[in-house]
Parts: structure tokens; C-alpha cells; sequence
């Protein structure tokens, strides 16, 4: 099988690799000047033109829905599209669309935050769903600047209250727009109801990375046949699975500046690398340097029995690598676990 995968700041650049590492056949696109450098030595990069030569193309975020819905008039396209462009950028166009599903976006936030991903195959959501929590904070003790993700704490699950009040009733609507890919609500819960905070259709980080940590089938396979076959279950874990962000400076500062690109990222090897998702690196002569993009390295993931274990997984891990002025956060699955148990006490889960 071929794929393409499509990348505006190199969120796909480890799933294009474990893709690759199946026997097939990837080519992966950078679609941002400032990132050309990103996968260096790592991937083999397509040039532009090069879409006929897959069979299936990935884009591994938002904002690219006028390439990706042009592609998709010759093939299947996952992750994008014209409409989830719209849908996630214009706030009068999701209410008109979430109005002929029944559904209200509220400003109520003050239950319990839970964010919770259906795949979408064109027709119907793929089972199991996954829910999870995540710190957005940069600092710990959630201090600093707000990010999308310094990591967050997931688990797989069956159809629950959450799924059948807020995901169900898109389905009619979905199936309308040709969209396949990931379905993201944010839900607001508290023992007396549930309120919908937020609907975004595409890839999430870190919670694409700590998802694929608990898949349990070839990466490859499900997103063939999510393009093509209509999948309707996944293999995937029943453990707790953790993902932690790890980064140099200036991140999260934005800068227009190449970072120095000479930051060595040693202690990664054949056996951690399946537990990291790399992402602003690239590899010379064999060894992997930070790629002066914007200083986001890498997510590491892990799953574990219970939270604890998964989330002392990711920091063995992180501890074995040698990278100047290193940042993550320790406390990623702080309070998650009491926040879980009162959810699934009230009924919801």
C-alpha cells in the first residue's frame, strides 16, 4: 500500500515512519516553508506533484481543507477537508450545522473538563472510542502559557451517555460532507448533566500519539482501511495510556528565527523509539538533532495498569535521553484519576 501523508508542522512524521516500518510504501510532504528541514534523514520527502503516486492520503491537521478537498476528487483523503476547515474556523457555521443535529455549544465550564475522540469512516464512528484528560498549560502546577497539549492521560471505551448525547447525533450531517477522520468533542460534566464546550474535526495532540500507543493493529491497516473499507472496530488497549510533550526552548515561545539546529537528542534506540513520537527532529549520519523549527521535539507515551505505571513509563523513558535544556511536565496525569472516578460514579462513563 502507498500513503501520503500531508503535514503543516511534522505531527505525522513518526506514524509516516511506523507506516514505512510495515512494508509500505510512504512519502511524506511538509506544507510549510519553516519546517522543510523537519524529518531530515528520518522519511522520504515528496515533492510537490507527487500525490498519484499513493493510494491513500493523510493530513495530519487542520487548515489545509482547500488541498486536501481538491485531492480528494482522485483519492481517499483522511484528516481534512474544505468543510472541517469551515466548521472548525467559523463559529455562526458550526452553531447552523450542530443546530440541525439538536445540539448547543455551551460557555459552562465549571464541571468537569473531559475531551472524547470518535473515528469517522464516512458513515458511521469506528468502536472504541477514546476519552481523555489533558494539562494545556506549559508549567506545572498549571502555571505558564496556555498550549494545546503538554500531555494527557486516555483510555479506550465502549458507546457510553457521553458518545450517544453529543457524537451520535452528527452522524446525519457527517455523512453529508465526505469528511473521514477524527471527531473531537469537549464536554462539560457534572453529576446533574452534561453540556457540549466544544465540536473539532481533525487529528488532537498529544492525544493522537497516547491513541496509537494503545492501538493494537498494523497502523497501516487502519488507516487503508478507514479510507477505503468503512472499518467499524479497532483493536486497542484496555490500558490507562499517557502521553508527556517534550520540548527545548523557545518553546512555546513563536519565533520567525531558526532555532540552532546543532541541539543533540541522544538515547533514543530500537526500543524506545516505538514509545516517541517524533516531531521537530532530524537524523545525520545516524544521529538525531533537534530540527530548529520550533522546539517541539517530541511526545513520548506509554500504557500502564493503572495511570501511575504508564506515567512512570514515559519518565524511564525520558530520563534515558541526553538533550540540553529538556522541558516537560512531571504532574501530566495530576487529579485525572479522582476526576475519572467521580465521572464514572456519576454515571456517565
Amino acid at each position: 500500500m502507498r500513503f501520503l501523508f500531508v503535514s503543516r508542522r511534522g505531527a505525522s512524521l513518526s506514524l509516516a515512519t511506523r507506516v514505512v516500518s510495515e512494508g509500505h510504501k510512504v512519502n511524506f510532504f511538509v506544507n510549510n516553508l519553516n519546517y522543510k528541514i523537519l524529518g531530515k534523514g528520518i522519511i522520504e520527502k515528496a515533492k510537490v506533484g507527487e500525490a498519484h503516486n499513493c493510494d491513500v492520503v493523510i493530513f495530519d491537521e487542520a487548515g489545509m481543507g482547500e488541498v486536501a478537498s481538491k485531492m480528494s476528487k482522485n483519492k481517499p483523503v483522511i484528516g481534512s477537508s474544505i468543510f472541517a476547515d469551515t466548521f472548525n474556523s467559523d463559529i455562526i457555521y458550526k452553531q447552523k450545522v450542530l443546530d440541525k443535529c439538536g445540539l448547543q455549544l455551551s460557555n459552562n465550564k465549571d464541571g468537569i473538563e473531559l475531551h472524547t475522540t470518535g473515528w469517522f469512516n464516512g458513515f458511521n464512528f469506528i468502536t472504541p472510542y477514546h476519552s481523555y484528560f489533558k494539562k494545556t498549560k506549559f508549567m506545572e502546577r498549571d502555571m505558564g502559557l496556555e498550549t494545546e497539549s503538554q500531555g494527557c492521560l486516555l483510555f479506550y471505551h465502549k458507546t457510553n451517555k457521553i458518545t450517544k448525547a453529543f457524537l451520535t447525533p452528527l452522524l446525519k450531517e457527517l455523512k453529508k460532507t465526505g469528511y473521514v477522520g477524527a471527531v473531537n468533542i469537549t464536554s462539560n460534566i457534572k453529576s446533574e448533566g452534561l453540556t457540549l464546550t466544544n465540536i473539532s474535526l481533525g487529528f488532537q495532540y498529544d492525544s493522537t500519539y497516547a491513541a496509537l500507543e494503545g492501538l493494537r493493529q498494523p497502523l497501516g491497516e487502519f488507516l487503508y482501511r478507514l479510507a477505503f473499507d468503512g472499518i467499524k472496530r479497532i483493536k486497542a488497549s484496555t490500558d490507562w495510556l499517557v502521553a508527556t510533550r517534550v520540548s527545548i526552548p523557545p518553546y512555546p515561545f513563536p519565533t520567525i528565527e531558526q532555532l540552532n539546529k546543532s541541539v543533540s537528542v541522544s538515547g533514543i534506540n530500537e526500543s524506545n523509539l516505538k514509545h516517541i513520537f517524533l516531531r521537530d527532529i532530524q537524523c545525520i549520519d545516524g544521529e538525531y538533532f533537534g530540527a530548529g523549527c520550533d522546539g517541539y521535539l517530541m511526545t513520548i507515551s506509554a500504557r500502564g495498569l493503572t495511570p501511575n505505571k504508564a506515567i512512570r513509563r514515559t519518565h524511564r523513558t525520558i530520563n534515558n535521553l541526553q538533550i540540553e535544556n529538556i522541558q516537560y511536565r512531571r504532574d501530566v496525569i495530576e487529579g485525572f484519576e479522582e476526576m475519572f472516578d467521580k465521572i464514572k460514579e456519576w454515571g456517565w462513563l
